[in-house]
């Protein structure tokens, strides 16, 4: 049986401070691993606002003969407690799925906590909780309490067009950012703009005519959190990310610390998990 390699882009693990992924398998099984970089010296707390919520995402191009490539990511599970701990699980390898469809690879858990500025990413195959310190030599900084969304909006501009960026270089691109109308998303106000780019002729890889590329970002300022991200660029066609199934209750303290019957394991660098499934 010939192996399959596939390596994954940076840009959908960099939630995860994870910088690169490779799996090698067959239909006996799989060895895969995955590599985490330090986090960030310092996170800051957003307290007063819990939730759970999952993250879909994807991506529809449509080639010249209308024919359409859609690809759906795997979905991300996100939550976060009043004191401002949060939690992600995901896939560890998107795109690995079983002959039914569902997941066929053991999850990345990441647990944030703030609080004791302490990061653990859990092997759920090893029941390995990997614990980095956020920071050991800077003092704790107040928290980001919970805003009101109420004043923000009432007091938002009505919609207009701002130049966001200007160049004297007749080739560089220009942005213009829009300030849109506020909605209601997954039951939360959320505040939105659009930014359009403008790309002259001959200003990116050759284009005999300008393009545009836009992307709306929809906020909520409540919660501090993005709930639809959407960008149309006619080189890769259309990118959309959105909150769904949102919840506002308190959620269960256990999901914010290692399971008990895992192993603590502290990690002064960047290290790697390694999960192993079937045969080898």
């Amino acid at each position: 049986m010939k192996y399959l390699v596939v390596l994954l882009a940076l840009c959908g693990l960099a939630a995860f401070g994870q910088d690169s992924a490779k799996i090698v398998g067959s239909s006996a099984g799989f060895v895969g691993s995955a590599h985490f970089s330090s986090p960030p010296p310092f996170v800051r707390a957003i307290t007063g606002a819990p939730y759970c919520g999952e993250l879909v995402g994807g991506n529809v191009q449509t080639l010249a003969d209308g024919t359409h490539l859609t690809r759906d990511d795997p979905s991300t599970k996100q939550c976060r407690d009043s004191a401002g701990r949060t939690r992600t699980e995901r896939p560890a390898f998107p795109g690995s799925r079983d002959a039914e469809g569902a997941p066929s690879v053991p999850e990345v858990v990441e647990i944030t906590d703030p609080v004791a500025q302490v990061r653990y990413v859990l092997d759920t195959q090893g029941k390995i909780a990997h614990r980095q310190m956020l920071s050991s030599d800077r003092p704790n900084r107040p928290a980001l309490p919970k805003q009101d969304a109420a004043p923000l909006l009432a007091n938002a501009p009505s919609p207009r067009m701002e130049a966001a960026s200007r160049s004297a270089d007749p080739k560089a691109p220009q942005t213009t950012t829009e300030k849109l109308e506020a909605q209601v998303i997954e039951g939360v106000l959320a505040e939105g703009e659009r930014m359009t780019t403008t790309w002259p002729e001959g200003s990116h890889m050759g284009n005999d005519r300008p393009f545009s590329t836009v992307t709306e970002i929809w906020r909520s300022p409540e919660l501090q959190l993005m709930l639809l991200h959407k960008t149309l660029d006619p080189r890769i066609g259309e990118r959309t990310e959105k909150m769904t199934d949102l919840t506002r209750t308190e959620p269960d303290p256990a999901l914010f610390q290692p399971p008990a019957d895992y192993t603590i394991v502290d990690e002064k660098e960047d290290f790697s998990i390694r999960w192993v499934s079937g045969p080898q």
